[in-house]
């Protein structure tokens, strides 16, 4: 059986994406599906540049693992060791064919110096430099360790290591938020459900650069911090039980809810009854909170969405004021609890948010100083400082100049898993890549190539957001426009893991139900 594309332009349009992607000159976005063939144009790209002449020291591609690093390096050297060995003809067609370019158009000194690349990557000081994001900051920063404000012999510190220092943090943390900060202890314990406490002080290490971020910006000063937070928030100076309380008490229009029970307990309709059982509950309940939970079932679905009609009810005009939803304004209850039930979400949050700030700070605290004794920089600190250093710092430029004279070409891998303060790294690196002389240097251009693809993101815990990437796409459009009148955008739409006889294998497989008395499914 021979197994052909099923759509043969389908097929050449995924091609023609990979070549232009793979295009040395040009500046490239790739979105890209799973299997579309991302390491081989990234391979291709780089093996074409070198194949160009460009510096091996003057290329950085940045992917997410070292897995996926150490794949890239492989694939690399072996295509540059086969070619270095290759007969010659058969390497003129594997030139030819990456270049989309004639055999004779190779020259006896083009096929000297596609031989001599395998040894020129080799001899490159440092190597070729495919890594991981943390791996380029980490050298970035034993590059310029002053200019940074880190100790010059600092070490990384691997998952295992940091979580043991945490945990030290932790422990003496949860001593002395028992002793000085039980209210927040109690509302971070309770809000964590059966997970604990240390549940969501893992969420706020892992969100330590946004927690630090904002003390610094408030400078410290609880209040301020408080204030900032219930600002952004837009949440009510009144807490979750004060707001029930008022709502559920004083506010609550008892009179018009008893006449409209009298006018309902006359109706037969399933919608009348239900509003009825629900009017009793709440005017029968003594303590607020029973009151809420059974008033708020008239206005809310049980999953707590609004219901978007509300009663099937006969018309009257008390019930109107009060219960109407296919009109505006609103019946002036149902506008009530709609806010009371914003302003209850907000107060919530707010009193959880500032609660696990107020319990995390301290060990925040503790794990800084713990990693600073010893020197240590985690995955989250390599991140940080670098991003100061290439954009916050006062020797910004001069750090930037020295990097920039040596970087002629960046490759970032999986770009949907890239965090916005990783993205601020790459744009400070290659913003003069589209601007000055960077968009001047025609002979020798210098290029971003980004590939990824929304669909896969799958590190948002890490700080991953889809929604960035798109951003940064648009961003790479409107530069690339404005400094090369063009933008390439290829989309490598095609997986080439799989195709329809293997698809329909499978389903035939799967219809048997089991293969040799195993089950298959």
């Amino acid at each position: 059986m021979s197994i052909s594309p099923p759509n043969i332009e389908a097929y050449q349009a995924a091609n023609r994406a990979q070549r232009l992607a793979a295009h040395p000159d040009k500046p490239v976005w790739v979105s890209a599906n799973a299997g579309s063939g991302k390491t081989k144009v990234l391979i291709d790209r780089v093996a074409r540049l070198l194949l160009k002449g460009a510096d091996p020291a003057s290329l950085l591609c940045i992917t997410y693992t070292k897995a996926a690093a150490n794949e890239m390096l492989d694939r690399l050297f072996a295509r540059l060791g086969e070619w270095s060995v290759m007969e010659e003809d058969r390497l003129r067609a594997a030139l030819a064919a990456l270049e989309v370019r004639e055999g004779s158009d190779y020259s006896r000194s083009d096929i000297r110096a596609a031989r001599a690349l395998f040894a020129r990557a080799l001899e490159t000081p440092g190597g070729l430099r495919i890594e991981t994001i943390h791996a380029f900051c980490a050298r970035i920063l034993r590059r310029f360790p002053l200019e940074a404000n880190i100790a010059p012999g600092f070490q990384e510190i691997d998952e295992s290591e940091a979580d043991a220092l945490w945990q030290i943090a932790v422990q003496s943390g949860l001593i002395e938020a028992d002793q000085h900060r039980p209210a927040s202890l109690k509302t971070v314990t309770l809000a964590a459900g059966g997970y604990g406490a240390e549940q969501g002080l893992k969420l706020a290490q892992n969100k330590s650069d946004l927690i630090w971020a904002y003390f610094d910006r408030c400078q410290g000063d609880t209040a301020r911090m408080q204030a900032v937070l219930r600002d952004h928030l837009n949440a009510p100076e009144a807490s979750e039980e004060d707001l029930i309380a008022h709502a559920m008490g004083d506010a609550f229009p008892v009179a018009d809810l008893r006449a409209a029970l009298e006018i309902l307990s006359t109706r037969t309709k399933r919608d009348c009854k239900r509003t009825a059982n629900a009017l009793t509950g709440a005017l029968s309940a003594r303590d607020p909170h029973q009151k809420w939970q059974a008033y708020k079932s008239l206005f809310f679905t049980d999953k707590d969405a609004p219901r978007t009609s509300l009663f099937n009810l006969p018309s009257d005009p008390l019930l109107e004021d009060l219960f109407a939803t296919k009109t505006l304004p609103q019946g002036r209850e149902v506008q009530r609890i709609l806010r009371l039930s914003e302003d209850i979400k907000a107060a919530r949050t707010y009193t959880r948010t500032w609660a696990l700030i107020d319990l995390a700070l301290p060990m925040l605290q503790t794990y800084r100083q713990l990693k600073a004794g010893r020197a240590r920089l985690d995955f989250d600190d390599l991140i940080a400082f670098t991003k100061a250093l290439l954009t916050e710092q006062a020797s910004t430029d001069w750090v930037l100049f020295k990097l920039d004279g040596g970087l002629n070409h960046i490759l970032l891998d999986e770009a949907q898993d890239t965090s916005p303060d990783q993205w601020d790294l790459i744009e400070a690196l290659s913003a003069e890549f589209f601007a000055g002389k960077g968009a001047e240097k025609r002979i020798d251009p210098r290029t971003l190539f980004v590939v990824g693809d929304e669909k896969q993101s799958i590190y948002s815990f890490q700080g991953a957001d889809p929604g960035r990437f798109l951003t940064e796409r648009q961003l790479f459009q409107a530069r690339s426009l404005a400094a090369f009148n063009a933008a390439h955008l290829p989309d490598m739409q095609m997986s080439f893991r799989s195709c329809p006889e293997i698809l329909d294998f499978v389903d035939t497989l799967s219809e048997c139900g089991d293969v040799a008395g195993h089950p298959y499914m």
